[in-house]
């Protein structure tokens, strides 16, 4: 049986981005909540990709926390400077901006260049490729290659009703055809998000959120909320036993309590209502199952080295 390699990430939707940024506050994602997970995790050796947002950097406490994950050997990625989900759509220069702003003070606050990349809500394009090529990253997780799109889109819609600039944000995107034409497994591509044979100069390695086809949905944590964990379950299986090559995607909402909210700050969160106790029961049985299969948890920039050492 092949050897399976797989890296937790995650996504780190911070709460005070939620909360528009708030002047002196202490946010408990980076904290109270990151201990929770990185508790049960300890027990497999499993070291995470992080992707954070740049403005939370500004704040000390979260910097030096952040550094502190990088010297533990996590790896710290790029999640765009104040996580606008319309970044696809942006012009060339505003991409830019949003992702070197970020990386710089990530590179700060690490000592080492970021390599990898998450656009927020997965909204992509071929600028946010160009950019990351000449920024010399080694990989890309925002392709969202499955028709999903279209539901989650209207879904994040949904939950912003209350936020018209982000709901005019989230409706704003240039990627609505990938879907249909962008490989499902990783792949090297060019500026424009082609597939490549080769991996030189001027591509970069895309690892597309995991789907098992593009007419099925693709599978991150939020699907156990969304359709039950028995189901959740057996898709992770599939997607394991499929996969040699496997990204099990988090946010910090699946480790955050009701109690961890301030609630005199309006926010779109999801999940919040659930039981934190019955959130960690979930990640738990979610490694158990990863374990089972006697992986290699390697981070993602180490799979992503891996894939362009098998395709060359």
């Amino acid at each position: 049986m092949n050897s399976k390699y797989i890296a937790i990430n995650i996504n780190f939707d911070s709460l005070s981005e939620a909360f528009d940024f708030p002047r002196g506050f202490r946010d408990p994602s980076y904290f109270k909540a990151f201990d929770r997970i990185a508790e049960i995790v300890n027990r497999y050796n499993i070291k995470f990709s992080i992707y954070v947002i740049g403005k939370d950097l500004k704040d000390p406490e979260v910097f030096a926390r952040v550094r502190d994950w990088s010297h533990s050997g996590h790896e710290i990625g790029n999640h765009t400077w104040s996580h606008p989900m319309n970044l696809g759509a942006l012009r060339k220069e505003e991409v830019r901006e949003e992702i070197f702003r970020a990386h710089e003070l990530i590179t700060k606050c690490t000592g080492r260049e970021p390599k990898g990349f998450i656009s927020p809500a997965w909204s992509t394009s071929c600028n946010v490729a160009a950019t990351l090529i000449e920024l010399k990253y080694t990989y890309d997780t925002s392709v969202f290659s499955s028709i999903m799109l279209f539901p989650m889109v209207l879904k994040m819609a949904f939950n912003h009703l209350n936020n018209r600039y982000k709901l005019k944000t989230i409706l704003n995107r240039r990627d609505w055809l990938y879907p249909f034409t962008k490989p499902i497994t990783p792949y090297i591509a060019d500026a424009n998000y082609r597939s490549l044979n080769k991996r030189d100069s001027e591509s970069i390695i895309v690892l597309p959120l995991p789907t098992l086809s593009r007419f099925t949905s693709p599978y991150w944590h939020t699907i156990g909320f969304l359709f039950g964990w028995v189901y959740a379950s057996r898709q992770l299986k599939k997607n394991i036993i499929r996969n040699d090559y496997f990204y099990y995607l988090m946010h910090p909402a699946d480790f955050l309590a009701r109690e961890d909210i301030q609630f005199d700050y309006i926010h779109s969160l999801e999940r919040m209502h659930i039981d934190i106790s019955k959130k960690i029961n979930a990640i738990n049985k979610v490694f158990d199952i990863m374990d089972s299969y006697s992986p290699v948890f390697l981070t993602v920039e180490q799979i992503a080295n891996k894939i362009v050492k098998d395709k060359n």
